[in-house]
């Protein structure tokens, strides 16, 4: 259905296959598809209508008996304007949905316990760590966060804290600090305060 937008600081009347493509062709557009649309609408005045006619009509008119002649006759005068097409005409295409390929996990849920952290890692698609840390392992030499609470450093100290725990005291694997979203930097900054040691 065609969709007619005025646009009252140009004093303009626009046509468009939809009030999608309408509403995407800027802001302060007021689109219409009736008379009685174009008076419900709050920006419509009768100074503005007939600003609008006399722009877009022949004969110019002075004023109009109320608002309810002026968006009749604005109404009438938009039939007859050619529609628009914008970049905006098509619906959105859907994104294809492929099957997930075999080991994958849909977003938001977990990979089963069964799989190891190595098995977790690949399914990820998380790069091999590199750098000088790369292929090492961690061990806690603390048993309570030594971090200022917020920061990035803090949140992979707890992690590095839960997993020394879970592993009973046992030394972490870097490639595993990475892939909790651990940063070199945060290691570094630890290490040089002797709250870990690289093994």
């Amino acid at each position: 259905m065609t969709v007619f937008a005025i646009d009252f600081k140009k004093s303009t009347i626009r046509a468009f296959k939809s009030e999608r493509s309408a509403r995407n062709m800027g802001n302060g557009l007021v689109l219409f598809t009736s008379a009685d649309e174009l008076l419900e609408n709050r920006n419509t005045t009768g100074r503005g209508l007939v600003e609008v006619y006399n722009n877009c009509a022949d004969k110019p008119v002075k004023k109009f008996t109320d608002n309810k002649t002026g968006a009749s006759r604005i109404f009438k005068l938009a039939q007859n304007i050619d529609v628009e097409s914008t970049p905006f005409d098509e619906a959105p295409k859907k994104t294809p949905q492929v099957p997930p390929l075999e080991g994958m996990t849909p977003l938001g849920i977990s990979a089963p316990s069964s799989l190891t952290r190595t098995q977790i890692r690949k399914l990820s698609k998380i790069e091999k760590p590199r750098g000088k840390f790369a292929g090492k392992c961690i061990k806690v030499l603390v048993d309570e966060n030594p971090r200022r609470a917020g920061g990035h450093g803090h949140k992979m100290m707890e992690w590095l804290l839960a997993e020394n725990k879970k592993l009973g005291g046992g030394i972490i694997e870097y490639a595993d600090y990475v892939a909790a979203g651990g940063r070199p930097q945060d290691l570094q900054w630890d290490l040089d305060r002797n709250w870990v040691e690289i093994v």
